[in-house]
C-alpha cells in the first residue's frame, strides 16, 4: 500500500496545501504509515472478483487494468450487472474487502504485473453527493475549482472543532467518509454547532502520520455496520 499511498499523497498535497485541517502538523511521526493505513479497516470497499474472491481488473489498452473500488455495495452490484452483460460466461461476484487489505492485494498484483509492463489502476468510487458536498465546502473555503478537480478524489469530512470519540486507546478525533454521517454527528452535540469541513482521504492519512500523537480514527461506513450485522446473524444461524 505504501507505493499507492505515496502516489496519491504526492498528487493531492500541492493542490490541498492551503486547506485548514484545524490541526498543527509536526515533523515527528506519530505512528508508522502501516499503522495509519490499518485505520482504513473500518472502510469496506466492494470489488468485482472471481467466485474464489480474486479481484477481476478490466483491461484498458495494452498496459493498464481498471479495478474500481466501490464504497457502496449497491454501486458495485450495478457494475457487476453491466460486467455480466458484456461477459456472460464469466463467473463473477461482488466481494467486500477492507480498504487497507484491498490495497495490499493490488500492490501484490502490480508487483507480479510489473515484468509485463502492466499496472492496475484502482479508483475509489464513492457517492456522488459526498463529492458534491465536499466540493461546495472547499469552494467556500476559497479552494479553486481547478485545484479541487486535481486533488479531490475520495472526500472525507471532519469538524471544527473536531468531534471526538472515546476509544480503548484514548480520545480520538473522527474523520467521516459520508457527509450524512458527519451531519448527524454534529447534530448530536447539544449546545454546539461544529462546522463541517472537507479534505481528501490522502490528507487525512497524511495528518495521522505527521501529527505528534495518534489522535484520529475513521468512522465506520454504513456498509461496515451492515456487514458486521450480517456476520453476527450468520454466526447465530450456525
Amino acid at each position: 500500500m505504501q507505493d499507492v499511498f505515496a502516489q496519491m499523497r504526492s498528487f493531492a498535497a500541492a493542490a490541498f496545501a492551503a486547506i485548514p485541517l484545524a490541526l498543527s502538523a509536526t515533523p515527528a511521526l506519530a505512528i508508522p504509515e502501516d499503522e495509519a493505513l490499518k485505520k482504513l479497516s473500518v472502510i469496506p470497499v466492494f470489488l468485482l472478483t472471481s467466485e474464489q474472491g480474486v479481484p477481476l481488473p478490466i483491461p484498458q489498452g495494452d498496459d493498464k487494468l481498471l479495478l474500481p473500488m466501490f464504497l457502496q455495495k449497491t454501486r458495485a452490484e450495478k457494475e457487476l450487472s453491466t460486467f455480466k452483460k458484456t461477459n456472460p460466461q464469466a463467473k463473477a461476484k461482488v466481494s467486500a474487502i477492507p480498504m487497507n487489505v484491498a490495497n495490499d492485494r493490488v500492490n501484490e498484483m502490480n508487483q507480479k504485473l510489473e515484468a509485463d509492463g502492466k499496472k492496475i489502476v484502482t479508483p475509489v468510487v464513492g457517492a456522488p453527493v459526498d463529492l458534491q458536498q465536499a466540493t461546495a465546502i472547499l469552494r467556500k473555503q476559497g479552494v479553486s475549482t481547478e485545484d479541487i478537480q486535481k486533488g479531490l478524489s475520495v472526500p472525507v469530512f471532519f469538524h471544527n472543532p473536531f468531534i471526538t470519540v472515546n476509544t480503548p486507546n484514548g480520545v480520538k478525533g473522527v474523520f467521516f467518509l459520508s457527509y450524512g454521517d458527519a451531519t448527524r454527528a454534529s447534530k448530536s452535540i447539544q449546545g454546539a454547532n461544529p462546522e463541517i469541513q472537507a479534505a481528501d482521504l490522502t490528507n487525512a492519512l497524511a495528518q495521522m502520520i505527521e501529527d505528534k500523537k495518534d489522535n484520529f480514527v475513521f468512522y465506520p461506513t454504513a456498509d461496515f455496520f451492515t456487514l458486521m450485522k450480517e456476520k453476527e446473524e450468520g454466526g447465530k444461524q450456525n
